[in-house]
């Protein structure tokens, strides 16, 4: 019993020893009660797997004193140790969560960042993007739409 309380605070203490970097953006732009990032590269979508064994996106509550950009960059370093830079707003879905497309530096490989949260944290390319295992339902679809929508936009 005392070893499984040794473990469990130096899990909390692991997990929350880390500052996250700032943000990349300057000034509040609006609020929101949560936020995230789909980060969308070569290597495939950038996902997290918690503890129930449901797939997400990185992301999670606002800060009342940040913006919900900031907020969705806190996020994705909190659980994936990702240097994550939010850009344009991708979606903002009716419970008030703002989704952003975000990049991370192409060298950069995600971490469990948080052990009480994140079970596994990982690259998925979008053909074996998993059907049934989503936090959200739906929210497996939703990604490939908006991946597919975006590869398909002209660019400037």
């Amino acid at each position: 019993m005392r070893r499984n309380g040794l473990l469990l605070f130096l899990m909390l203490v692991a997990a929350c020893g880390e500052a996250p970097p700032p943000c990349s953006s300057s000034g509040n732009s609006g609020s929101a009660p949560s936020a995230g990032c789909l980060v969308w590269d070569a290597r495939g979508a950038l996902l997290v797997k918690d503890w129930s064994d449901k797939w997400a996106l990185p992301g999670g509550s606002v800060n009342a004193s940040e913006s919900p950009r900031c907020g969705a960059e806190r996020e994705v370093f909190e659980e994936t140790g990702l240097t994550a830079r939010a850009g344009d707003l991708a979606i903002v879905f009716d419970n008030g969560f703002h989704l952003y497309w975000c990049a991370v530096p192409a060298s950069a490989e995600p971490r469990i960042h948080r052990p009480l949260e994140v079970a596994d944290v990982t690259w998925w390319k979008l053909e074996a993007l998993p059907d049934g295992a989503w936090r959200y339902p739906g929210q497996g679809a939703m990604i490939r739409e908006l991946i597919l929508a975006r590869s398909m936009a002209p660019t400037e």
